[in-house]
């Protein structure tokens, strides 16, 4: 009589499951930007005393961006594109994959010669500013190549004259 019981609990609990219908995963979608401030994504690569690459790169909640090239850069001047949802979602898990909310608001010294790399991320509710100049994390300084890469990529359009 036992063996027949120890038979049957693992036969009704396959039964059970078999009958229950699983649920299909649905991917979570983003929240970009937030009601009161509908910036999304900002790269800012600061001027230096010698040929370093400055220019700002905002990216708003429903995906238009900007470049804005100021000095030693291909792209000077001012230009726009329109980023589609997976580069929207891929810069959001580049940031999460390299701890970016919860990296130090800033990385620091007392030196004046060094441009500064400012990345801020408002998505998901969570909405970090980093500015970092001096013993950069590699972290910090591999999401930021990564961003640079991904966005360089894109079909800019020039929207004014160069300066």
């Amino acid at each position: 009589m036992r063996p027949l019981r120890s038979l049957i609990l693992p036969l009704v609990l396959l039964a059970v499951g078999a009958c229950h219908k699983s649920q299909p995963i649905v991917a979570q979608a983003h929240v970009y930007g937030s009601d009161a401030d509908g910036l999304y994504f900002q790269l800012e690569r600061t001027p230096c005393f010698g040929k370093c690459p400055a220019y700002i790169i905002k990216v708003l909640k429903n995906g238009e961006a900007t470049w804005n090239g100021k000095a030693n850069v291909e792209r000077l001047g001012q230009w726009t594109v329109r980023l589609d949802e997976p580069t929207m979602a891929r810069l959001l898990a580049e940031a999460k994959t390299a701890g970016f909310f919860g990296m130090q608001d800033k990385y620091d010294g007392e030196v004046t010669d060094l441009p500064s790399t400012i990345l801020r991320i408002n998505a998901d509710g969570q909405d970090k500013r980093v500015v970092a100049r001096y013993k950069v994390p590699q972290a910090f300084k591999s999401l930021a190549a990564s961003c640079d890469s991904l966005l360089n990529a894109q079909a800019w359009e020039r929207l004014a004259p160069e300066p």
